[in-house]
């Protein structure tokens, strides 16, 4: 009885074994992400920092001046009529000063680790996530129909330049294109099961 109880411990174990080595193909605990990967995640924090921090010089930083461009399509990915951009940094920076005048407790929530696909020369890349955006007004204050706050939710497509900085001298990454895939009301309620 102790024989055959201990032959199937052995044989639960080694399927165990090879279940839990055969499962998904997940880089090793602790590796180290390619030395792009870690500098692009580390502008996308500083981006979302900046914003939640409301330091606008900050969230700047993550932008490139020469050639920014900026396209949301205000939740109607189907209607090009009503999509908005900017094609000029400083009116992305205005856009935010805005913001951060007017709103208070902005949080994102931004997926990680991003999805990153790197060009043959390793100079450009364009970078996926998903995001989830919140402010709230000053206490006292409220939006039109009596709102205290706001909530967007949508995927960014990026596309991050390796560059030579002119304030610095050394080469970084930063943002050049953002591309702004926002979610409808119906679309939001959709992905949050609502």
């Amino acid at each position: 009885m102790w024989r055959l109880s201990r032959y199937v411990l052995i044989l639960i174990l080694l399927a165990l074994t090879t279940l839990f080595y055969s499962c998904g193909d997940a880089p090793p605990i602790g590796a180290a992400q390619p030395e792009e990967v870690a500098a692009i995640s580390a502008v996308l924090k500083r981006w979302r920092e900046g914003y939640e921090n409301e330091d606008v010089n900050i969230y700047m930083s993550a932008f490139w001046p020469e050639g920014f461009r900026w396209i949301s399509d205000m939740g109607t990915d189907q209607d090009k009529t009503d999509d908005y951009e900017f094609t000029d940094v400083r009116q992305e920076r205005e856009s935010a000063i805005r913001v951060f005048s007017r709103y208070q407790d902005i949080e994102i929530e931004i997926s990680e680790p991003p999805e990153i696909t790197l060009d043959e020369d390793r100079t450009s890349a364009e970078v996926r996530n998903h995001y989830r955006i919140q402010g709230f007004v000053a206490d006292g204050e409220s939006l039109q129909g009596g709102y205290t706050g706001w909530y967007a939710e949508g995927d960014n497509i990026f596309t991050f330049e390796y560059r030579t900085s002119k304030e610095t001298q050394e080469k970084e990454w930063r943002i050049t294109e953002w591309i702004d895939e926002a979610f409808t009301e119906e679309e939001i309620q959709r992905a949050n099961n609502l």
